[in-house]
């Protein structure tokens, strides 16, 4: 039976020809189909429904709503017409094709009785709808909320063959049984017996993790280029972002599927590019180049192709490809992490290897899997801890006895990412084995990963690529179902204690850095000393009367994390 079940209307003002920003509060309600109207009013303060809307069946490519309307959006956006948008929420193989007739299966493009505009399902009367519009120059912001009614709501009845309680289909990638030659099922991971009290195992934050993309547009874009630092602050000065938090903020961006937002952000990255080499320096023409910054900066790139088709974004991803394989020690899988350098870091590897499985999702180039799994090679080979199967931090190329045997969570989560896409794509049963084992060894809460409280311990802005892990291998599997769970409390909990209630929709880093009411909810709930006082450094110029200073990285991590707990 299908649990995700949503409905949202969105009214829309079309102000100016450049595309909007738009924050979305979901709404749920007991149906098995669900009805987007997207009305179109030539004032964004009118609260007029619109009338006979057109209609559009749209088959969505997973449950993630918001892509789905991201699906229809240009096409609003051009013709400036109203249109109903029914999604079928079940799972199965989707056409990205539609129709503007009420009748006519997109998938197909033949009538179909399965789908029909007809049927009116309530929603509850309690329920509310808001939405937000910020102008392009993000000057002036309009809002408008209105309680909900049935005569609103239009969603369709499906015929037997597609009923909500069937099964998914059997030929769907992300929701197939695992092959005869698959694996037996691991054991379930532990269950988390503090946080499974406090926060729920159901993802509670709804579409949210777009207001924090809005949120980062009107704290850190200022004079037409992103500024490290919070501009809340009185006399904030211009800092140049590094790459890092660039390419965090970007995969955020095309997470939304918004061209005009990733064309931003890449004309503000293409500065860092250095022409030479085909990759991007820390910062603007320094010289300086790691390979993880690289890495993670291709995964925009391919996204940003996939979503305009802009030969530009592709030919940048191959250069960056291109550089990372310079990067490959003597041709071992082992990737260094900063040019002209010794250190052969575990991070610089599996994102290489994620890299080269994304770039080959595009181009189909399989030398590209030969290197991923190359690289995959040299991270079991030298990285792994045999007890505990997570992963060390690095070596010296010179000297691979010298192991760094830090642990940080976003490696193990790009190696879930790569080993679940390898199984996906070429039905590797032994890298889904190993993503398996890895994912059992991130929720095993008495692990490296783990405070007392049962939280998962690395710093939020270094967070999003586990979470992303996890995303990728839901999508690839039903065996990582069982891990499920914890993952979304662990998600849940960032978004129920880091985030600032006086500022809603940005995130302290961790709760140790937050203020005295955020550690004080935390302190009750978790039932541990309250006796804490905030760094004034939290504060705008260290004025504990003043507001807060957010992180650039943190809340661009944050908005990854939030975009993988809706779609979860």
């Amino acid at each position: 039976m299908i649990q995700l079940l949503l409905s949202l209307i969105f009214y829309i003002s079309i102000c100016s020809s450049a595309p909007l920003i738009i924050k979305t509060v979901v709404v749920t309600a007991p149906m098995e189909y669900v009805t987007v109207t997207v009305g179109y009013t030539p004032s964004p303060t009118s609260t007029q429904i619109p009338t006979t809307p057109e209609t559009i069946l749209v088959q969505p490519t997973s449950l993630n709503l918001f892509d789905a309307i991201q699906s229809v959006q240009s096409e609003f956006f051009n013709s400036k017409s109203r249109y109903s948008v029914v999604l079928e929420t079940v799972t199965a193989p989707i056409s990205s094709q539609y129709q503007s007739s009420t009748t006519t299966n997109p998938s197909t493009s033949t009538p179909s009785s399965s789908f029909s505009t007809s049927t009116l399902q309530p929603i509850p009367s309690s329920s509310s709808i808001n939405l937000q519009i910020v102008s392009p120059s993000l000057s002036s912001i309009y809002t408008f909320s209105t309680s909900t009614t049935s005569s609103l709501i239009t969603s369709s009845s499906a015929s037997s063959s597609s009923a909500s309680s069937s099964s998914p289909s059997s030929s769907s990638p992300s929701s197939s049984s695992p092959s005869s030659s698959s694996p037996p099922p691991t054991e379930t991971s532990q269950s988390n017996p503090i946080l499974s009290k406090v926060v729920s195992s159901t993802p509670q934050s709804g579409y949210s993790y777009m207001s924090t993309i809005n949120r980062l547009w009107q704290r850190f874009w200022q004079n037409g280029k992103w500024n490290q630092n919070d501009v809340i602050c009185e006399n904030a000065s211009y800092v140049t972002p590094p790459l890092w938090s660039l390419a965090v903020l970007g995969k955020a961006i095309t997470n939304t599927g918004d061209s005009s937002g990733i064309n931003t952000v890449i004309n503000s990255i293409l500065d860092y590019h250095d022409q030479a080499t085909g990759a991007f320096s820390d910062q603007p023409k320094t010289g300086t180049f790691y390979t993880d910054d690289n890495a993670q900066l291709m995964w925009v790139f391919t996204d940003a192709y996939k979503i305009t088709n802009n030969q530009q974004y592709l030919t940048c991803a191959e250069g960056i490809m291109n550089y990372l394989k310079t990067q490959n020690f003597e041709n071992t899988g082992g990737i260094v992490w900063q040019n002209d350098q010794n250190y052969i870091a575990s991070i610089s590897t599996v994102e290489t290897a994620l890299a080269a499985v994304r770039l080959y999702e595009v181009n189909g180039d399989e030398s590209l899997i030969d290197l991923a799994n190359k690289c995959m090679k040299f991270m079991f080979d030298h990285f792994q801890d045999p007890n505990d199967k997570l992963f060390y931090d690095g070596l010296d190329k010179t000297a691979f006895a010298s192991v760094n045997k830090g642990k940080l969570s976003y490696t193990v989560g790009c190696a879930i990412s790569t080993l679940s896409k390898l199984y996906k794509l070429k039905n590797d049963i032994s890298a889904l084995t190993k993503a398996l084992e890895l994912a059992t060894a991130a929720t095993n809460i008495n692990g490296a990963f783990y405070t007392g409280e049962k939280i998962w311990n690395n710093s939020l802005q270094y967070s999003h690529l586990l979470f992303a892990g996890f995303g990728d291998a839901f999508q690839s599997s039903s065996q990582f179902d069982q891990f499920k769970p914890e993952v979304t409390r662990q998600a849940n909990y960032i978004y129920q204690f880091l985030q600032d209630p006086s500022d809603s929709n940005l995130y302290f880093d961790s709760i140790n850095v937050g203020t005295t009411n955020t550690f004080n909810k935390f302190a009750q709930t978790f039932q541990v000393d309250s006796n804490y006082t905030p760094s004034t450094s939290i504060y705008c110029n260290n004025n504990p009367n003043g507001p807060t200073s957010k992180s650039f990285l943190t809340n661009a991590s944050a908005a990854q994390i939030l975009y993988q707990l809706a779609k979860y």
